[in-house]
């Protein structure tokens, strides 16, 4: 799991949402395998203050390009929240307190992980 408050380089950023998109592309094509309660964590997301409508379609926060440098405990991560969602190894940012989400002893306690859906 990723270190939500670790910094990292514009490039690193960059690649890792590269990395992301493609991966939601090849789950779209039936590739890749998507979360079982992918529907629970999307409705997580879209009761979510970070969360952000662009164009049509709901984000965690602010579009990943409109904001490169981010916290995502304050700022989203910028990934659209059902492509979020349906992948297996990502996490929500954010606890059930709206804190940002950590995962120090081995557990984590963002949103999706705190109510079992993780």
């Amino acid at each position: 799991m990723p270190c939500y408050g670790c910094t990292t380089s514009r490039f690193g950023d960059i690649s890792r949402a590269m990395a992301k998109s493609a991966s939601a592309r090849l789950r779209r094509m039936g590739i890749l395998p998507t979360t079982v309660d992918w529907s629970a964590r999307a409705a997580i997301c879209e009761r979510c203050p970070l969360r952000v409508i662009h164009k049509g379609v709901s984000y965690c926060g602010k579009p990943f390009l409109q904001l490169i440098d981010r916290t995502p405990s304050l700022d989203g991560c910028g990934c659209p929240t059902r492509d979020k969602a349906q992948s297996p190894d990502e996490h929500c940012p954010l606890d059930t307190r709206h804190q940002p989400a950590m995962n120090a002893t081995g557990e984590c306690n963002c949103k999706w992980c705190n109510v079992g859906l993780g």
